[in-house]
């Protein structure tokens, strides 16, 4: 959060409501950040465009199966099936796509080698969309080709499955860093099976924010203060509404998607942290009870005092992942800090826009900060875009506390394998925002330049695939 907010509403900017026509652009130019504020227009929310987007962003085909392909199947399935697993990355990559081919069918089979007539299209479409947005800037910075570029963009989908946009996210023009193409875990793979496979018959709920604040409370973990959840068709009257600061997010939703920050004013009114609307209580009243979904109504929280001012007006959590470990313990492996910049001043998620800092686990200090790598303009920042504040080298307080936190949740969430928590570093102490049980882990190999397949997390995952009877007999462990 600013730590002031002394400008007169006045004198504010106000953000104009997203066209449709906005969105298409956004898309295309792969600006993360005006694609979330189009997805937060109601209008747009509801237009055939949206939904498009929609659908081709979260497109799972084979829903009946723990293994998923999205979008199109990797094209090096048929034969890294029959290769030897060196490494846990190498055995992560052969575990998915065995799963993938030995879990169907005849029939089920036969549609994926269907499939592969989808990738070269898909691959040329999505190779000179991002060459489009990246090539010349990154030719300029390195002196490599643009031809070259999309030559190196072949041989890496063709050989390890990275797919275009994930040769300039994870900087595979960097000679050095294409050497290890092969360590670096995919979204496809781990969201399209890994975690399925590695995931207890029965685990306690993640995804509904009410069921988690609750288990949270009994097992006497800090969470923000929830004053209200109200359902759809439920009545609410103004005296509901605390005086003060709120934060209204729906009781499902992912990516921060439907969320709304209202700060209360000297005259009574809210106003709309993201675009300055202002309404009286019982205005504010009628939208809550408008709105098509379950939501829940907290106290909007303020960072710590030693990095407020490395926030532009939205929360800042820190991304931590534990894996319940070898020896039946949970192990924090990675963390970055997620910053809000730009004109999306209510979340800080990199699919709307953020960046995120790697932070090292034992002293909790900042490394340069960076977006999702889908266009060069954010780059790295040693410094925070909006408010100037330095965030290389800076010391996160209550850093071990955080980490301690984040393993004493898993353990109110067990028998879960991994969860990925956001958690606000607030003057009151780390507090519990939210856990992801499939947490997605690009930016956690792109903030610190480092892949994470044979990282502790990937020894860990590929433990877990091997001691699994279930998921052995299904991928085995022979080479042939």
């Amino acid at each position: 959060m600013l730590s002031q907010r002394q400008t007169p509403a006045s004198d504010r900017p106000t953000i104009a409501a997203p066209k449709t026509i906005d969105l298409w652009k956004a898309v295309f130019r792969g600006d993360l950040g005006q694609v979330y504020l189009a997805s937060t227009n109601p209008r747009v929310r509801s237009s055939l465009a949206f939904r498009i987007v929609e659908t081709l962003v979260d497109k799972r085909y084979g829903e009946k199966y723990r293994t998923r392909v999205l979008n199109c199947p990797p094209p090096h399935m048929l034969w890294i099936m029959r290769r030897r697993a060196e490494t846990s990355a190498g055995f992560i990559h052969r575990a998915y796509c065995r799963a993938l081919w030995r879990e169907r069918g005849f029939l089920g089979r036969m549609r994926l080698l269907v499939w592969y007539l989808a990738w070269p299209p898909l691959f040329a479409f999505t190779c000179i969309w991002v060459t489009v947005l990246n090539g010349r800037a990154i030719a300029r910075r390195t002196g490599k080709s643009i031809a070259k570029q999309m030559m190196e963009q072949l041989i890496v989908a063709w050989r390890f499955g990275c797919l275009p946009p994930s040769y300039y996210m994870f900087e595979l023009f960097d000679d050095r860093l294409r050497a290890r193409a092969g360590d670096y875990l995919h979204r496809f793979e781990i969201k399209g099976g890994i975690y399925r496979l590695m995931k207890p018959e029965v685990t306690p709920n993640l995804g509904k924010k009410n069921k988690f604040t609750d288990r949270c409370k009994a097992n006497d973990l800090p969470v923000p203060e929830v004053h209200l959840i109200h359902r759809v068709g439920d009545p609410i009257t103004p005296l509901q509404l605390p005086l003060g600061d709120l934060f209204i997010k729906p009781v499902k939703s992912e990516g921060g998607t439907g969320a709304e920050a209202w700060l209360h004013e000297a005259d009574g009114r809210y106003r709309s942290l993201a675009d300055d609307q202002c309404l009286s209580q019982a205005d504010l009243v009628e939208r809550i009870k408008a709105s098509d979904q379950d939501v829940m109504i907290q106290t909007r929280l303020l960072n710590h005092e030693a990095i407020r001012d490395l926030s532009n007006g939205a929360l800042m959590t820190v991304r931590l992942i534990t894996l319940l470990d070898e020896r039946g313990t949970y192990e924090a492996t990675h963390a970055g800090l997620r910053m809000a910049i730009g004109a999306n001043r209510l979340v800080d998620n990199s699919h709307a826009g953020g960046i995120i800092a790697t932070i090292d686990m034992k002293s909790g200090r900042l490394g340069p900060a960076s977006d999702i790598g889908l266009r060069p303009n954010i780059g790295w920042c040693t410094h925070h875009p909006d408010t100037g504040a330095a965030i290389e080298g800076r010391i996160l307080p209550l850093w071990p506390e955080t980490v301690a936190l984040a393993c004493r949740a898993h353990a109110a969430f067990a028998p879960r394998v991994i969860v990925g928590w956001d958690i606000a570093i607030t003057s009151k102490g780390p507090l519990l925002i939210e856990g992801n049980g499939a947490p997605g882990i690009d930016l956690l190999q792109r903030a610190p330049r480092e892949p994470i397949g044979n990282s502790r997390l990937g020894e860990i995952v590929a433990f877990h695939l091997r001691n699994n009877p279930a998921v052995q007999a299904l991928i085995g462990d022979d080479p042939t």
